[in-house]
């Protein structure tokens, strides 16, 4: 037990804390203005001038022959390094390949070209400028640090031969030897000059040519938007005559052979130079596919005993007893995420290609009202990237998409009229969805079952109706002559459909990788306090992000992405001058989201330190929690400066808004900085802890929790009291665990002078000796503390063990006594009560039952 007596010293240093935070504040406002000051004010206070400056050193006759030896080998580097041509033949061949590349492009990107190609094609080609621009950018940043370096080199030299000259003008009269030796290194720093003039003219000659080269794809990729936006424009415009008088005219069109090699040679291109732009990444990639292969099967495995051992269900573990599909799957998207900026009609290629292992993982998932879509969807979409091939022959282009649009509406019309007549989702697609949730990691799978949402039972016929109503939209379209509304409509529901198949297969796949990792011995020690909360969180999570990313993917494809994009970060730059201060939407916006974020980063740091990390390091008991709090407001506080500085202001400028703030809660606010401070002395001293029991302001309680400003307790009866920390340091505080949960028991007991007080004490002893939950050390003793009239009166002493309840121990003890007396036959005397009457007989009547004459009497 340790006490802690209120002194009048501790509250005059809590109080000199606000004095000194506020003239902290004060300081860090002067540093502020300090760091604010003028240039002219440092250039003064340095003492540099130009004309001191442009003085150049002169070397001391002694150290010219060391100065001499050190600055000749120096100019060798110099030299040697502007020589080497490893740097400059590399950024050479990079601009010549590149500006071959260029070539090609602009070719294919010629206004007579442009109009031969599909909206498919112009974002391709855009992503290839795209591209050209990124790489061009990557060389002229290595063209500048190697003309920075060779510029630093020049003007190294040109500084050495002014030193070594002016050294030559003071040193006519020096040695002959020296002065030769001057003329020598004034000769030598000249060459140097001359040698490095070369290659750096080079270089600069390489730069305009890089300069040249990004104008010029920069200039190109704006003419490939602009036709994009020509053709976003001409979607609510009749850009053809309808399909009747198309039919009928003579009017000589492409070959169809023109567009497609046309098509063709621009995504070759294109991934010819995307695959050399990671040449690097991309082997890494094709291992880390290869080293999946074999893992995929160890999973398959694995999976087979979870759900053998009752761990998962085999709905569950599905996506892995396909360890070959599921790693095609796996692949697939690996190679959509490397091509996100890359090919699309690659893109298209791959997602046709992952059909056959989509399908396969969700065969049992598949809803039976779109089943039939999911299969024809691959079909119906291989034939949209063909026909997007034959845009040059206009005629052949609308008929195929027309063809197309018919057989797509037939079927989804087929399969809505399907849906409409059977209306109950099939208990197979119910069973699926109960079964993601892993049987082993919820300890209350029922209750989590009836909080998770279903899909509901009219959503699937609902989007195979949306979907009948935009692809009849996109006929009506192509035959009235709206063809670059019927090609988007037709090809944006093809896409977002297929990609929600394949997303869905994705994450089913991923879902039950998560299963097997969680179940993981070592993973499970880690998880399983945390797994009711973190594992909906995560599954929730995930959805959100493949739910954000199949909408923008079709927001992309419905050509409504780029425009919304464009609206939104408009209303978000919009500014608000209020005074001096600007503001935004979008700062505002951040703000809020980084604040969130802070919190919740915050929260997550400390509990995960506080559960998981710091007990697993047996630190003292209380440091974990002291760090963890810590740890919270630190990170808390970087939080909100970054909130700031999203929200547009400059930290740095904020340091005289904090030395404000400091003078008035170190002048106005002292009672929270005493409880700041106190709260911190609390946390680096630990007085108390978490858990201790504490005797503080007339309160037993138990500690809780100890922040910053206050310290939570809660009593023995079950209440929750907020206690300031400035009180608990200013108040006498007794910390009955500190040091130990250990404590002793003391119990007075009396018996009569007929007992003998040695078999007292014996009996005493014995009985603290066989309780449980009496330490052994220090032993128990019993003393006698009392010769009063007509008792004997013994106090015994008992230590508890660390683990033992005090309380429970003390009663059970008394107890014990109790028993024992009475087998020993040992009675304890009662309080005795002395009457003294005037009459000597009323003691005789008392004790005969006689009523006592009236007297006066005394007690």
């Amino acid at each position: 037990m340790i006490k802690i007596e209120p002194s009048a010293e501790c509250g005059k240093r809590l109080r000199r804390a606000g004095v000194l935070l506020a003239l902290l504040g004060l300081l860090l406002g002067l540093l502020a203005l300090g760091t604010a000051a003028p240039s002219w004010a440092q250039a003064l206070s340095t003492g540099n001038t130009p004309a001191a400056e442009s003085r150049a050193e002169v070397i001391a006759p002694a150290d010219i022959p060391a100065r001499a030896d050190a600055d000749e080998q120096l100019i060798g580097t110099v030299v040697r390094r502007a020589q080497s041509t490893d740097a400059g033949r590399r950024l050479e061949e990079a601009l010549a390949e590149r500006a071959e590349s260029i070539k090609r492009l602009t070719e294919q990107s010629s206004s007579n070209a442009l109009a031969l190609l599909s909206v498919r094609r112009l974002e391709s080609l855009r992503r290839h400028w795209q591209l050209h621009e990124r790489e061009i950018a990557r060389t002229r940043a290595e063209l500048t640090r190697v003309m920075q370096m060779r510029s630093e080199d020049a003007a190294d030299l040109a500084a050495r031969r002014n030193t070594w000259q002016a050294t030559r003008l003071t040193a006519a009269d020096s040695a002959p030897a020296l002065v030769q030796r001057v003329d020598e290194l004034i000769a030598l720093a000249q060459q140097g000059e001359a040698d490095l003039a070369g290659p750096l003219t080079k270089l600069l000659e390489r730069g305009r040519t890089a300069s040249a080269l990004a104008a010029h794809v920069q200039h190109m990729g704006n003419a490939v938007l602009t036709r994009i936006d020509d053709l976003d424009r001409r979607l609510l415009v009749m850009d053809a005559p309808p399909l009747w008088q198309a039919a009928a005219s003579d009017e000589a069109t492409e070959p169809v052979s023109v567009g497609l090699r046309s098509s063709l040679e621009i995504e070759r291109g294109f991934a010819r130079d995307h695959d050399a732009s990671s040449a690097k990444l991309l082997p890494v990639l094709v291992l880390l596919a290869l080293a999946l292969l074999p893992a995929m099967f160890w999973l398959q495995r694995r999976a087979q005993q979870m759900v053998s051992s009752g761990q998962a269900s085999a709905l569950a573990m599905q996506a892995l007893s396909r360890p070959l599909a599921a790693w095609l799957v796996l692949v697939a998207l690996g190679a959509m995420v490397y091509d996100l900026q890359g090919p699309i009609m690659r893109q298209q290629m791959v997602m046709l290609l992952a059909w056959v292992p989509v399908l396969a993982l969700l065969q049992r998932r598949i809803p039976p009202q779109v089943g039939p879509w999911a299969y024809l969807s691959a079909l119906f979409y291989f034939l949209n990237v063909v026909a997007s091939l034959f845009v040059g022959s206009l005629l052949v282009y609308r008929l195929g998409l027309l063809a197309l649009n018919v057989l797509m509406l037939i079927t989804l019309g087929l399969l809505g009229w399907r849906a409409l007549r059977e209306p109950a989702v099939a208990e197979t697609a119910e069973t699926a969805e109960a079964d993601d949730e892993p049987v082993a990691f919820s300890p209350a799978p029922a209750a989590a079952a009836e909080g998770r949402s279903r899909m509901p039972k009219w959503l699937p016929a609902a989007l195979l109706l949306l979907a009948c109503a935009v692809l009849l939209a996109s006929a009506m379209s192509n035959v009235l002559g709206n063809i670059s509304l019927t090609t988007m409509l037709t090809g944006a529901v093809l896409d977002s459909s297929y990609a929600a198949l394949a997303i869905y297969a994705g994450a089913t796949v991923l879902a039950a990788l998560m299963q097997v990792v969680l179940a993981r011995p070592k993973v499970a020690r880690l998880t399983q306090r945390h797994v009711v909360t973190l594992l909906p969180m995560a599954v929730r999570l995930g959805r959100l992000l493949l739910l954000a990313g199949w909408v923008i993917y079709a927001l992309q494809d419905f050509r409504i992405y780029r425009p919304l994009a464009e609206l939104v970060m408009a209303t978000l730059s919009f500014e608000v001058p209020l005074g001096g201060l600007t503001l935004s939407l979008g700062s505002v916006a951040a703000f809020v989201v980084a604040t969130w974020a802070s919190f919740w980063i915050a929260r997550g740091v400390r509990r995960l330190l506080a559960d998981d990390v710091l007990p697993a390091l047996k630190l003292p008991l209380g440091v974990g929690q002291s760090v963890a709090t810590i740890s919270y407001y630190c990170v808390l506080m970087f939080g909100l400066l970054t909130a700031l500085a999203a929200a547009g202001f400059k930290v740095g400028e904020l340091a005289i808004v904090f030395g404000a703030l400091g003078i008035g809660i170190g002048l106005g606010l002292q009672d929270v900085v005493r409880n700041f401070v106190a709260g911190l002395i609390l946390m680096f001293e630990r007085p108390i802890r978490p858990g201790d029991v504490v005797d503080v302001a007339g309160l037993t309680a138990t500690v809780r929790d100890i922040g910053l400003r206050a310290t939570t307790l809660t009593t023995f009866d079950g209440a929750d009291v907020v206690m300031p920390n400035g009180m608990i340091l200013a108040d006498k505080l007794v910390n009955w665990t500190l040091t130990g949960n250990s404590r002793r028991i003391n119990i007075d007991v009396s018996t009569g002078y007929e007992v003998s007080p040695q078999q007292t004490i014996a009996m005493l002893i014995g009985i603290a000796q066989d309780l449980d939950g009496v330490a052994s050390f220090p032993p128990p003793s019993a003393l006698l503390t009392g010769l009063t009239p007509g008792a004997l009166t013994f106090n015994v002493r008992a230590w508890t063990t660390q683990q033992a309840d005090w309380v429970a121990v003390r009663s059970a003890f008394a107890m014990r006594i109790r028993d024992a007396f009475a087998e020993a036959n040992i009675t304890v005397p009662l309080p005795q009560l002395h009457v003294r009457t005037s009459d000597g007989g009323a003691l005789g009547a008392l004790g005969r039952g006689v009523p006592a004459p009236a007297g006066p009497t005394a007690v």
